[in-house]
């Protein structure tokens, strides 16, 4: 239960702690039901914004803190039913869109109640006026409680994969791979002692991943970070509910049953999915919800793989084919990741996936030639892969005669029999990548290091693209380190003086990174995130040439990701971007009229003088002002609604009661896209305009109309100057 402090510390309070005004009217003090806070989620954004002012003082919260998601109830909680209070609600307030109580301000500026020295409302208007809190924080509060979203569905997904794949793979089949750093194993590494389990649970698996996907929800086959681009850019940020929980489970099923798939597309699916619920609960807008869908990609990414930059990375940047990058969701993806990050360390401790040798490192450049060449092989190596994985799709499962649901099996058969003799390529081989890393030639000899670079890709494409549900980062990540292992040992062998074995080994994590920068289009997050899974930067530099030249200049036409467009202006996302350049060449002073006659309102006019004006008036928004008649504020009709619902405050409620500051201006030298900008942030449809030598001289108003209607004339004379 909150509490309202009591006023009995006031002269004019008496023993039950209920104070009086100057006027005689009653201030009760009650207790706060916590019931109105759970009404929505924007009561927790409040009350965790305004903890730090309650503590140091109540009374200034109950004075000014917004309240728009429990409205009367928390009214009639605090100053009882009967009560002149005025709840204040406009657009210009902190938030955008909530309610706040300025009725206690009111009162604490009357003298006797002791507290006339405090500036309140100056104090809060200048920690509005400094922090973009209605800006960017409640997408910030939003994007936190994704990321918590995100990190225990990555817990979930990690668990539920773990027990499938320890069952599946263990107890059936006998089969034990290689442990890697975060994955430790309690058995010796063994090759399946049970060749018909190896045909079979895949199989299995493949069947059932078919009839839980197509029967409930078809979108979740395949690769979800293709999902999640889509809704990005074509659905706007919609995801279904029912998907990130059978894009969990069926993830599960594939992986943990053999399937040659990766975390990564289920665990952004889901943690997308979650962000496009929470957009879709609030009713936020379109451009909220689909960057609420990036910060639950980033958030289940970076929990997952235990990269929380790469993560965030990643969603922002997966998006295109080209260097383009989200840059308005890197923030929401970076919060979003870290508390996912931290959630899921909360949980299972804090470990990097894969251990890299300590002695690797970049040695100057008599190497870069020997990296410019693995870059040029990791090219061709990505066009094979991206080649067979959608041909294997297009031309033969899209083909079989057969339902759906009976492909992805089909698809888990055929992995089976190539881990007859290659189990190497079942689920993600975290394993083996480590092996690898390790230089382990004993498991891993060159040829066979060759010889799993093809079979990987052709398993990785019987697994997803019969419609199997998995990703494709662990498959390109093996790809990658087993390409990089065979060239450095090949480089070993044949310029022994120049490639020491550690250099040899160096290849590995920079294939890693260097191989899935090709063909997903993201040289950022491969050159990151691959440093923050093995814990070691000392390769950032060949990371970054092979990675920039693998997707700069040899891999442009093709990728994995066939949802990625090329550039933000092709995306929908961005269909209206283009009216910035219209509206930015038009300034306020061609639209807005000055000779239109314009209604102020004193600070100090009485409520009931104050319905007579804006009855007598046709405009909507009202500019209230001082003496000397400069802006101290502006409400709405809305807000007069909203002062109507409070019983009435007669002539105790002031203009200066209704207003909301500070206030969002214009002036005759900013352009339209200012003003469509202050209109969409703040939604509202009229703003002021000011003088610009003295911002606080109002000249009069423009609107949301007049700006579109000079955007709609704009363009029919450019259409007319083409006829012409």
């Amino acid at each position: 239960m909150g509490r309202v402090e009591k006023i009995t510390s006031y002269p004019n309070a008496d023993a039950t702690g209920t104070g009086h005004c100057q006027h005689g009217r009653r201030i009760s003090v009650s207790t706060l039901s916590a019931t109105g806070l759970a009404d929505n989620l924007s009561g927790l954004w409040t009350v965790l914004a305004w903890l730090p002012f309650g503590l140091a003082c109540p009374a200034l919260v109950v004075a000014e803190m917004p309240f728009g998601f429990c409205g009367r109830r928390l009214r009639q909680a605090c100053f009882g039913p009967n009560e002149a209070v005025l709840p204040s609600y406009s657009p210009f307030a902190w938030g955008g869109s909530t309610a706040s109580y300025d009725c206690v301000a009111a009162f604490c500026r009357r003298p006797g109640l002791g507290v006339e020295s405090f500036p309140v409302k100056t104090l809060l208007n200048k920690l509005k006026s400094i922090f973009d809190l209605e800006g960017s924080g409640r997408l910030i509060l939003y994007s936190a409680l994704v990321g918590v979203v995100a990190g225990l569905g990555a817990a979930v997904f990690y668990v539920g994969l773990n027990w499938v794949r320890d069952f599946a793979l263990g107890d059936l089949m006998g089969y034990h791979p290689p442990a890697a750093k975060s994955e430790p194993s309690a058995f010796p590494i063994q090759s399946p002692t049970h060749w018909w389990a190896v045909l079979l649970v895949p199989t299995i698996g493949g069947l059932m991943c078919g009839w839980l996907v197509y029967t409930f929800a078809p979108e979740a086959e395949g690769h979800g970070t293709d999902g999640m681009i889509r809704a990005f850019h074509r659905a706007k940020g919609v995801i279904r509910a029912r998907v990130p929980f059978i894009k969990t489970i069926a993830s599960a099923l594939t992986i943990g049953t053999g399937g040659s798939a990766g975390r990564e597309g289920p665990i952004a699916q889901i943690g997308a999915g979650f962000g496009s619920f929470l957009a879709g609960r609030l009713k936020l807008s379109d451009w909220e919800r689909r960057m609420l869908v990036l910060a639950g990609a980033a958030g289940g990414v970076g929990a997952i793989f235990q990269a929380p930059l790469g993560g965030a990375l990643f969603a922002v940047e997966v998006l295109y084919a080209s260097t383009a990058i989200e840059f308005a969701a890197i923030i929401p993806c970076v919060v979003s990741s870290v508390i996912a990050y931290s959630v899921f360390n909360v949980i299972f401790g804090v470990d990097v996936p894969f251990a890299a040798p300590k002695d690797i490192a970049f040695h100057g450049l008599g190497e870069l030639p020997l990296y410019i060449v693995f870059a040029v092989v990791c090219a061709v190596a990505g066009f094979a892969y991206v080649w067979t994985f959608y041909n294997v799709r297009n031309r033969v499962f899209r083909k079989l005669p057969i339902p759906r649901v009976f492909k992805p099996a089909i698809g888990g058969l055929l992995v089976g029999v190539i881990a007859l003799w290659l189990p190497q390529v079942m689920a993600g081989g975290y394993g083996w990548i480590q092996e690898a890393l390790d230089g382990n030639l004993a498991r891993l000899p060159l040829h066979l290091m060759a010889i799993l670079v093809v079979a990987k890709i052709l398993a990785t494409s019987f697994t997803i693209s019969s419609g199997g549900s998995g990703g494709v980062f662990a498959p390109s990540l093996f790809i990658g380190a087993m390409l990089g292992g065979a060239f450095g040992q090949l480089c070993h062998t044949w310029f022994p003086d120049l490639v020491s074995q550690s250099q040899a080994q160096a290849f590995v994590l920079v294939g890693m990174g260097g191989f899935f920068a090709g063909v997903a289009k993201v040289p950022l997050t491969a050159l990151i995130m691959v440093s923050e899974m093995s814990g070691s930067y000392n390769l950032l530099v060949p990371l970054m040439v092979v990675s920039m030249i693998n997707v700069a200049i040899l891999s442009q036409r093709w990728t994995l990701y066939e949802e990625q467009v090329s550039s933000l202006i092709d995306s929908p996302a961005h269909l209206g971007d283009f009216v910035v350049d219209v509206l930015a060449g038009i300034q306020v002073r061609e639209v807005f009229q000055p000779s239109r006659p314009l209604t102020v309102v004193p600070e100090e006019m009485p409520l009931p003088e104050v319905l007579r004006v804006v009855a007598q008036s046709a405009d909507a928004y009202f500019p209230v002002v001082d003496r000397n008649h400069e802006l101290v504020g502006i409400f709405s009709l809305h807000d007069i609604r909203s002062a109507l619902i409070g019983n009435g405050g007669g002539n105790l409620i002031l203009a200066s009661d209704l207003a909301s500051s500070p206030v969002s201006t214009l002036t005759p030298d900013d352009n339209l896209h200012t003003a469509l900008r202050l209109f969409t942030q703040k939604r509202i449809a009229e703003a002021p305009v000011v003088n610009p030598e003295n911002p606080r001289r109002v000249i009069g108003m423009i609107r949301r109309d007049e700006v579109i209607a000079a955007y709609d004339q704009q363009m029919q004379a450019h259409g007319a100057r083409r006829k012409v």
